[in-house]
């Protein structure tokens, strides 16, 4: 059964250069016109162990973990009875964005007691590794710390198996893949139209350009919003190179 998943990032008030914030009325909008359209929420483990069945669904999820998430989605999709997914990164929980490049402006993360609330609030929390690092960019021995100590953190903390990894930047290939399922994630979460491999859930990112016309058309997976999705993810090749950059200075 084929279940549409929509990827947030930021859902805040606060301005940032870039496409990947929505203000908290547009989302609100968003969350609406689902609603309106028939659709019930699930978690993306849940969707992967539907059975087919009558009800429309659909699975929100959030990457990187904000902790407007908590302040400005979660009520908002709590109003209209749906949950979500979000992909933490474990090394930053409670921090600020300062893995990202973000042109100096810094976002803060959720922290544990947040992460806490949205899981007992029937939320799923997966990981989005330990330090947001560009996982192809690694070796063996880097990819796994990234992706089994990112679990491990989440696990120890929230008392949960955490079975679902979205790769940061949605870099991933076969060895990628292979490593996470090799730690115990049953699927791996990517924003990419890519090649298929065994194991790997494609998502359509939301942006701030996006109206309720383009998400019906990522609802029914349309060519033009993969085209847009592949679209905008090959700028974010410069933001790639320079955390590559910084990484490779601060972890020598």
């Amino acid at each position: 059964m084929t279940i549409p998943i929509l990827t947030y990032h930021k859902v805040d008030t606060k301005f940032e250069f870039g496409i990947t914030r929505v203000s908290p009325s547009q989302f609100e909008r968003h969350i609406k016109f689902f609603n309106d359209q028939g659709y019930k929420a699930l978690t993306v483990s849940e969707a992967r162990n539907l059975k087919r069945g009558e009800d429309k669904f659909i699975c929100i999820t959030f990457d990187d973990g904000y902790e407007d998430v908590f302040f400005y989605a979660f009520p908002i999709l709590k109003k209209y009875n749906f949950k979500a997914t979000v992909f933490v990164v474990s090394n930053f929980v409670g921090k600020m964005n300062d893995w990202d490049f973000g042109f100096g402006i810094k976002f803060k993360h959720l922290n544990w007691e947040q992460i806490k609330i949205l899981f007992d609030n029937g939320w799923e929390i997966g990981s989005h590794s330990a330090n947001h690092r560009a996982l192809t960019f690694l070796t063996n021995e880097e990819i796994k710390f990234e992706v089994e100590s990112s679990k491990y953190e989440i696990e120890k903390n929230l008392g949960v198996v955490v079975k679902s990894f979205a790769p940061p930047f949605s870099r991933y290939d076969e060895n990628v893949v292979r490593i996470a399922l090799d730690c115990g994630y049953e699927g791996v979460y990517a924003l990419t139209n890519g090649r298929k491999i065994n194991g790997v859930y494609h998502r359509f990112a939301v942006y701030t350009i996006d109206s309720t016309a383009s998400l019906k058309r990522k609802l029914e997976g349309a060519k033009f919003e993969k085209f847009k999705l592949n679209l905008i993810n090959s700028f974010s090749e410069f933001t790639v190179l320079i955390n590559f950059a910084k990484n490779k200075i601060f972890h020598k």
